[in-house]
């Protein structure tokens, strides 16, 4: 019966933020939506945190909605990919479910069998997050959305300063070219700041010419891939998480790093 009680409580909280935004005249503008993203990424990054799983923060990305007929607006959105063993995404999922704040009212529901997996929970300000998987999936993608927002003029959506480069980046992109190493510069940089102080930051870089059924390489000794098909793989080091994939038959790689201070 419990079961039964917290798939209903779920699917009750689903809707209320999918279906239930502020009206028109109450509506919260998308830099009040931004700062509740921000916080609620934040607070997925620090639930998605473990030394079993390759953890990734995607980009802020801003899209043109439609509020109603008569009023255009701006949607928000943030991914957190995680990158699992065979066999890991309920409870990897469920980690991030209990990790969560009690307030987001954050739950998880299995259907099909248990080989379905929904996670959902409420931030606050009609910020939902989300994630939907098969039990068999080893990536993961979380989802933070704040749905369609007025915009405001002079709209700020930079995220808060990445710090500096991990050495890590370097000696990965020097590992998956064959060379000896040398200057990179990251094409990207992306961050959110973690509940309990500090900055989460991902950094990303050009590695060159993505090789045919080339597999794993510049894996250092003694990290083992947790993900790798033939788009890519993914593996730990220490608090660091490192990925690799294929952009336009170029290798990219991306290093996110733990919280840490800036």
């Amino acid at each position: 019966m419990s079961g039964v009680w917290a798939a209903m409580l779920l699917a009750a909280v689903f809707w209320s933020v999918r279906s239930d935004p502020p009206t028109v005249p109450e509506q919260r503008d998308i830099a009040r939506a931004l700062a509740g993203l921000r916080t609620a990424s934040g607070a997925v990054v620090a639930a998605a945190q473990d030394e079993r799983w390759v953890l990734s923060l995607g980009e802020l990305r801003l899209e043109d909605c439609s509020i109603n007929p008569a009023w255009d607006g701006l949607v928000a959105t943030r991914e957190v990919v995680l990158y699992v063993p065979e066999g890991d995404a309920w409870t990897a999922l469920g980690g991030i479910a209990d990790g969560l704040p009690a307030n987001y009212a954050a739950g998880m529901n299995a259907s099909r069998g248990a080989t379905r997996l929904s996670l959902f929970a409420d931030a606050g300000e009609h910020v939902g997050i989300e994630a939907e998987a098969h039990s068999s999936d080893q990536v993961l993608t979380v989802r933070v959305f704040t749905g369609c927002r007025p915009d405001v003029p002079g709209l700020d959506p930079a995220d808060p300063a990445a710090g500096s480069m991990p050495d890590l980046l370097r000696s990965t992109v020097a590992g998956v070219t064959g060379s000896g190493g040398g200057a990179v510069e990251a094409i990207a940089s992306r961050a959110v700041v973690c509940p309990d102080g500090g900055t989460l930051a991902a950094f990303v870089a050009d590695a060159g010419p993505a090789t045919p059924d080339s597999g794993p390489r510049g894996v250092p000794e003694g990290a083992l891939p947790v993900w790798t098909d033939a788009s890519g793989w993914a593996y730990r080091m220490g608090s660091e998480s490192v990925v690799i994939t294929t952009d336009r038959d170029r290798f990219r790689v991306t290093v996110t790093t733990a919280c840490r201070p800036t």
